[in-house]
């Protein structure tokens, strides 16, 4: 096998890897999550997607991010969500991913740098989600027929549960980018 060949296996192999963490990240564990719109709850997705935007970068994050989460609401009744997680997912993934790129070049050699900057890219996704999902689902209500008064109220007392998540990822992002980061070089290193 050629050497490119083999890298665009490897590149597949990685991107799908991805994907399939984070359905599992989200179909192994969910804790229901209060809110007055839709069915929010805890997962790991996020944390994945961003590991997945952190590790590969923004084009085959957005793969793996998108491939994963719509996979999971295809599998679980969330067929209406779909058009959401699709189009917020391509835009966090890519926003983010661009920013980690340049920060990590800033960065450089220095590790401890790279992990600040992880964490704060995991913010800043974390951030996005919550612009995106209060955008999206107060706009959703409107067209549906209520009035932007009711649907802006419907979404405030929604978006706690959002903004838990994007704490869970900030934490995740804390607790496993470096061990995971470790994991992964030694495996992309493998020809």
């Amino acid at each position: 096998m050629t050497q490119t060949k083999s890298s665009n296996v490897k590149s597949i192999v990685i991107t799908a890897f991805f994907a399939a963490v984070i359905f599992v990240g989200i179909q192994a564990f969910r804790i229901p999550l209060p809110a007055a719109v839709g069915t929010p709850f805890l997962h790991f997705g996020h944390i994945f997607v961003m590991l997945a935007v952190l590790l590969t970068g923004p084009k085959k994050s957005t793969v793996s991010g998108v491939l994963g989460l719509v996979i999971f609401d295809l599998l679980n009744g969330y067929v209406h969500s779909i058009p959401s997680v699709f189009v917020t997912t391509i835009i966090k993934c890519l926003l983010v991913g661009f920013i980690f790129q340049i920060l990590k070049k800033k960065a450089g050699t220095n590790l401890r740098k790279e992990y600040i900057f992880a964490i704060i890219c995991a913010a800043i996704y974390g951030v996005t989600n919550i612009i995106l999902d209060f955008a999206w689902s107060t706009a959703e209500l409107i067209i549906a027929g209520s009035t932007p008064a009711a649907a802006l109220a419907a979404e405030i007392t929604s978006i706690p549960a959002t903004i838990i998540n994007a704490g869970f990822t900030i934490a995740g992002i804390a607790i496993l980018y470096l061990p995971v980061r470790t994991a992964f070089l030694k495996i992309a290193r493998i020809s």
